[in-house]
């Protein structure tokens, strides 16, 4: 087993290690700080939930189109500069916003501080997509894209339990201490990181170039299919804790548990499950993941007991796992190989798009359903079955190189 793990490690480039300690490490302080930013609105500055909502939709929506622009930028110039730039400024960002919060300053720095944070952030992003298929040969990129999963993941598992603790003491000092983390994760880019030099496009910049898939109506298929699946996805965070305190009665406690399993299964799984659905198409794989989120979203409504959640969660979770590296393994594939950046970063505007309009998508139904929540979760998680047999649909029109 030692031997086994031992060859498994040392088959990746060193560069792919750096960058997950990097990714850990930055969303270990992304994940200290923002999902403790709601209550900080609702309970200091009497947001309420609905203001909180279009909030975090505007700043989904920002990130959308800067992970656009952001995927032009990351085949134009260094990935490597780009990342340690952008955690620079995010913790410049965080760092303001203790700032803001400590002086009272009131919603509007803290919107503009957020805004510059989801910018870099969303620049951030199709770099790191881009650069796991620079280091790693085409064969390894599931692999590769599985392995920094798991570290962003166990980022998110461990993070809110900081935030937890320092929560009870002072809101200011979650962004603090989550700037001093992410000037580490860019120390560690800046000082370890030696990736290969990528192709370079030199040639003039149009904002109408953001459309890659204008030209590739293949791969914009792929988009709007991970956009309706996306749509289903986004239900783990406002519409999910919304109905598991308001409507099936569990604490706040309990639901942050739920979200520390959702993290720890993703840290711990990812790879092995990558692995055993190694020689599995890809669409398949994506088509399987797509029906664990209808099971799981679908079965939502039927109860409100903790152990019946933790099993949704569990479901979900596992969909997560089966679709999310050959996602974007997927995408690297169709890639041309000068445009990395800017196919990771429509990608990434596509399933970003989806996060900002979920939770509007979910509230909708559970509004309207309000005391049928079996009919409302059903068809919130309708979308999932739909992208399911789109997936089957798409792997026929894609040869088996692209898809396995």
């Amino acid at each position: 087993m030692i031997s086994r793990t031992i060859t498994y490690v040392r088959q990746f480039d060193r560069n792919l290690w750096v960058l997950c300690v990097g990714w850990f490490v930055g969303a270990l302080g992304f994940a200290a700080a923002i999902p403790f930013l709601s209550i900080y609105f609702h309970d200091k500055l009497g947001m309420s939930m609905t203001e909180i909502g279009l909030f975090f939709g505007a700043m989904a929506l920002v990130r959308a189109v800067f992970q656009a622009v952001g995927g032009e930028m990351s085949d134009r110039m260094s990935r490597k500069d780009l990342l340690v730039y952008a955690q620079i400024f995010r913790a410049v960002a965080f760092l303001a916003l203790g700032l803001a919060i400590d002086y009272d300053l009131g919603f509007w720095p803290i919107a503009i501080f957020m805004t510059v944070n989801s910018i870099f952030g969303a620049i951030y992003f199709p770099a790191l997509y881009a650069l796991v298929s620079d280091i790693l040969p085409e064969k390894k990129r599931l692999d590769g894209y599985a392995l920094t999963r798991s570290a962003g993941n166990l980022g998110w598992a461990v993070g809110p339990a900081i935030g937890g603790f320092m929560a009870h003491t002072s809101y200011a000092g979650l962004f603090y201490i989550a700037a001093v983390i992410l000037v580490v994760s860019s120390l560690v880019f800046w000082l370890a990181f030696w990736p290969p030099q990528h192709v370079r496009r030199n040639e003039a910049f149009h904002f109408a170039d953001l459309l890659a898939l204008k030209n590739d109506k293949r791969f914009a298929a792929y988009c709007l299919l991970s956009f309706s699946l996306y749509l289903v996805v986004a239900q783990l965070i406002a519409p999910f804790s919304v109905y598991a305190v308001g409507t099936a009665g569990l604490s706040e406690i309990q639901l942050g548990y739920l979200y520390t399993i959702n993290g720890l299964i993703v840290a711990l799984a990812q790879v092995a499950v990558t692995r055993l659905l190694g020689r599995v198409r890809f669409t398949t794989q994506l088509a399987i993941g797509s029906l664990f989120y209808f099971v799981g979203y679908g079965a939502m409504g039927f109860s409100g007991d903790y152990a019946y959640l933790v099993a949704v969660i569990i479901v979900v979770t596992t969909g997560e796992i089966i679709m999310s590296p050959p996602s974007l393994t997927l995408t690297s594939r169709m890639a041309p190989e000068n445009q990395m950046g800017r196919y990771m970063g429509v990608y990434s505007f596509f399933t970003t798009a989806g996060w900002s309009l979920g939770p509007l998508y979910g509230g909708w139904f559970l509004d309207q359903l309000a005391g049928q929540p079996e009919q409302a979760w059903l068809l919130i998680a309708s979308l999932a079955l739909f992208a399911a047999f789109g997936f089957m649909w798409f792997g026929k029109k894609l040869g088996e190189k692209l898809n396995l």
